[in-house]
């Protein structure tokens, strides 16, 4: 049976952004780097395989997520899954000791559309972690 969860969501206001992952990103001045804390809610990233960031970009999202954003990842691969496989600084084991929270059955925009949702209903800590990796 399918779990359904229902949110009172009047208004998706929220700033979520979507990022897609690629070699080298972190690197310098980087995408991450023009993200303002103060002036988005969210973000989810297109991570490389099973759900792995290049080393600079993990410590670049380790700075937001310790600055109150949440961040979801998934696998940019078409049957990919985003799950924490590797433990190297990046990998998906560092990446979700860190605070990320992994979206394991939709992709890049649908993932986007359930942060904007929990987010709008008002989740956080754990609760959200809850929804989104649910």
């Amino acid at each position: 049976m399918i779990k359904k969860e229902h949110y009172n969501v009047s208004t998706t206001e929220k700033r979520v952004y979507l990022l897609k992952a690629y070699a080298g990103m972190g690197i310098g001045d980087g995408i991450i780097s023009l993200l303002d804390p103060e002036k988005i809610d969210g973000v989810v990233i297109e991570a490389l395989g099973a759900g792995n960031l290049p080393p600079l970009a993990a410590r670049e999202i380790k700075s937001l997520m310790d600055k109150g954003v949440p961040v979801v990842l998934v696998s940019r691969c078409f049957n990919g899954i985003a799950e924490p496989v590797y433990a190297y600084e990046g990998g998906g084991v560092k990446l979700q000791e860190d605070g990320v929270m992994f979206v394991k059955e939709l992709n890049a925009p649908k993932a986007r559309l359930k942060l904007l949702i929990a987010l709008s209903a008002g989740l956080e800590d754990q609760e959200l972690k809850d929804y989104i990796e649910g």
